[in-house]
């Protein structure tokens, strides 16, 4: 008689193996599958991707967009019409554009003159800021010691209020202040940095000192970020320290460098603080750049209507001259 067949049980011995690998691709799937809620839209079928990011960002875009428009069109409406500051709004007496016209071809207007000193104001502070900021940076990126504590040094300026960076320069130009004693000790000579000629060139001075770390830590933090296999590579072909500066380092570094030219001079274009603390704008018209022109129109002259106009026009050439730093950095960086 023989032997039965082993019963197989209530259960299959390969099911188990069959139930495994069936849950394992079903976990795999689930994994690999889009997620319904965020991945496409929110569910909503083949729905664009940056959809979801753009409506989270919508409130926050539509509320400084509103608040943004709300006062342009405010301060567009203001420069169109006559109006003391003080008076009600419903006093105003519309005059088109004749406040614009005032402003640039009166012979008692000084816009033309207040545009050339913020020239003078933005080439003398941002060329030598660039220059000694770079410079700096490259001497830093180099392995000495006592660099963390030098670039830590170097925040101070930075991180100083505006209005005191003011007052400090205003007690160290004075003419028993410290700059004069210097002047003195090596010449022999004092300045009257409060006088006409020179109180420009104090607050340029001023703001070198203020804004030079700014660029030194930001063109330092691209120097390091630099990939090392260029210059390796430079460097077993025997090119000099000037070669690989002017054909490796400066090349890549240029759009870092606009980028930083960008950002300061969008903000020595609107700088009031320092130069109101020192001379308030003064002696005479000497260091009145165009905030403080508008500051002197509005405010003291009592204008609103020419003080709109020249805010106007200012937040033109701000936005005009960015536009085109913007677009010569993007032509760099393509071509680089």
């Amino acid at each position: 008689m023989g032997s039965l067949p082993p019963s197989p049980g209530p259960f299959p011995q390969n099911e188990g193996r069959g139930d495994k690998s069936a849950s394992l691709k079903d976990s795999r799937g689930a994994r690999n599958a889009p997620p319904s809620l965020w991945g496409r839209g929110l569910g909503w079928g083949s729905a664009p991707q940056w959809l979801v990011p753009a409506l989270l960002i919508l409130p926050a875009f539509a509320v400084v967009f509103a608040i943004a428009a709300y006062s342009a069109f405010s301060l567009f409406q203001l420069s169109t019409v006559d109006l003391t500051f003080g008076e009600p709004f419903r006093l105003a007496e519309g005059v088109g554009l004749q406040n614009y016209q005032w402003l640039l071809t009166n012979e008692h207007s000084t816009f033309g003159a207040t545009v050339r000193i913020t020239i003078h104001y933005l080439l003398g502070t941002l060329i030598p800021e660039l220059l000694i900021g770079f410079a700096i940076a490259l001497l830093l990126n180099r392995k000495m010691r006592g660099n963390s504590l030098f670039t830590a040094l170097l925040i101070i300026p930075v991180v100083l209020m505006p209005s005191m960076v003011g007052l400090i320069g205003r007690l160290y130009f004075s003419y028993d202040g410290l700059i004069n004693f210097f002047f003195e000790s090596v010449t022999g000579i004092r300045h009257n940095w409060y006088g006409k000629d020179l109180a420009l060139v104090a607050v340029i001075l001023v703001d070198i000192w203020e804004w030079t770390p700014f660029f030194i830590l930001i063109l330092l933090a691209g120097l390091q970020t630099l990939p090392v296999e260029p210059f390796e590579a430079a460097r077993v072909d025997g090119a000099s320290r000037w070669q690989s500066f002017a054909h490796l380092t400066l090349p890549m570094m240029l759009p870092l460098i606009l980028t930083t030219l960008i950002l300061r001079f969008m903000d020595v274009l609107r700088l009031f603080d320092v130069i109101f603390v020192m001379f308030s704008g003064g002696p005479g018209t000497a260091t009145t750049t165009l905030p403080l022109y508008v500051y002197r129109t509005t405010l003291v002259q009592r204008d609103v209507g020419r003080g709109s106009a020249a805010s106007v026009m200012l937040i033109i050439i701000i936005v005009a001259l960015t536009v085109i730093l913007i677009k010569l950095r993007e032509r760099i960086k393509f071509e680089a």
